[in-house]
């Protein structure tokens, strides 16, 4: 009986004496490090495939990729299971493609960044205690993040390998702000006036300069400049407020680029991991590229939708009506923001649908969805465009 053929290991695991898994077209070793992975050729067998029906090409449409929708009716989840389907996103497929693209999926596609209108919100809908309400939230993350490096729109990885002078700022600027006292008040005002002033000046000279930033750094100076804006705009400081107020324009240019980057950018995982400027990695031995796009394009999404909320509501206050940014598609199931691996955010993502929703389709999930199911930063941003107290009902019911 003639010896079976044994795959060998790929020409990459080869020569760096990995262990190799084999798979094809692209071992998980060469996908997740978004190399080039080539097999030797074996010798020709009894039986060959030829071209045709039964060659596969992982060259498809990622916008197709979209999940479907998280919380469907009991009639709906029963006929997918008739048809012998799960309301889940099927990872294989999108692990397929993910080999050939690493950063082309789902959450990557087109689709998925596509910005619809915003829900309306008027002065009138928007009471104070809405305002507060939101405010407080967004505060009590800062703080969060402070404390223990993250909160619902800061992911605990998202800088544990680059860290940007400006977050640097900010952390400090909010580490100063958290723990004033009436002795030190005005001390730390002038930290936080200056560290929002050289933020802005130094965005206009990289414009004018030319200097490039990647999607990370786009990310950075908008999480820094949102979290200025929080405390000057609302804190009651005359002085912070003015300075604030001429920061609005600066901080909706931002977020534009920061949005556009990002749609143009073919593998957002390798910024997480590691600098393009710096020969540092975390996890040297390889980690699980679609997970790390999938942080770095949700805290995109997130923030976009944070940093606008925070000026919007200040301007339909002020003045009645406001510009909003728009609506965007964001990860709203519990738990899948706070999993610690790739591993564990793969699993969630084959077992359960992870509620990639619109913002402007979000009311649904107070009929369609159990308070359980749904994240903190999902509440946060219903209780703009539905109200806290409606929220708070649906919660408490």
């Amino acid at each position: 009986m003639p010896r079976s053929l044994e795959t060998k290991a790929c020409n990459a695991c080869a020569i760096a004496k990995r262990r190799c898994e084999k798979q094809t077209p692209h071992c998980r070793r060469c996908r997740t490090r978004g190399m080039a992975c080539t097999y030797p050729p074996t010798k020709p067998g009894l039986f060959g495939l030829f071209e045709g029906e039964n060659s596969f090409s992982v060259q498809q449409d990622v916008s197709a990729l979209t999940t479907p929708p998280l919380f469907v009716s009991s009639l709906e989840r029963e006929r997918e299971t008739d048809a012998g389907l799960s309301p889940r996103l099927d990872l294989s497929l999108a692990n397929s493609i993910a080999s050939a693209q690493p950063a082309s999926t789902w959450f990557t596609s087109s689709e998925a960044w596509k910005i619809a209108p915003s829900p309306e919100v008027t002065g009138d809908a928007l009471c104070m205690a809405d305002v507060k309400y939101h405010i407080r939230n967004i505060h009590q993350w800062l703080k969060q993040w402070v404390a223990k490096g993250s909160n619902p729109f800061i992911h605990t990885r998202l800088y544990q390998t680059r860290f940007p002078p400006c977050i640097q700022d900010a952390y400090m600027a909010m580490s100063c702000y958290f723990s004033k006292t009436d002795l030190n008040e005005l001390t730390v005002f002038r930290i936080i006036e200056d560290r929002a002033r050289r933020l802005v000046e130094d965005g206009l000279t990289d414009s004018l300069l030319g200097t490039p930033l990647d999607t990370h750094e786009h990310l950075a100076r908008v999480q820094a400049l949102a979290m200025y804006q929080a405390i000057c705009l609302y804190d009651g400081d005359i002085r912070l407020r003015h300075l604030a107020e001429g920061y609005i324009p600066v901080l909706n240019s931002w977020i534009r680029e920061m949005v556009d980057h990002a749609t143009q950018t073919p593998c957002l995982g390798r910024l997480v991991m590691a600098s393009p400027y710096e020969h540092t990695a975390i996890e040297p031995r390889g980690e699980n590229l679609l997970w790390y796009s999938w942080i770095l394009a949700e805290s995109i999404r997130r923030t976009s939708m944070l940093a606008a909320s925070i000026q919007s509501i200040y301007l339909i206050h002020r003045d009645g009506t406001a510009s909003c940014y728009g609506s965007m598609t964001f990860t709203t199931k519990q738990g899948a923001w706070d999993v610690d691996s790739a591993y564990e955010w793969e699993k969630m993502c084959s077992e359960v649908n992870v509620g990639f929703v619109q913002l402007a389709e979000a009311p649904i999930l107070l009929t369609k969805a159990e308070p359980d199911d749904v994240d903190e930063f999902a509440k946060a941003m219903l209780s703009i465009i539905c109200g806290a107290s409606r929220v708070n009902r649906w919660i408490n019911r």
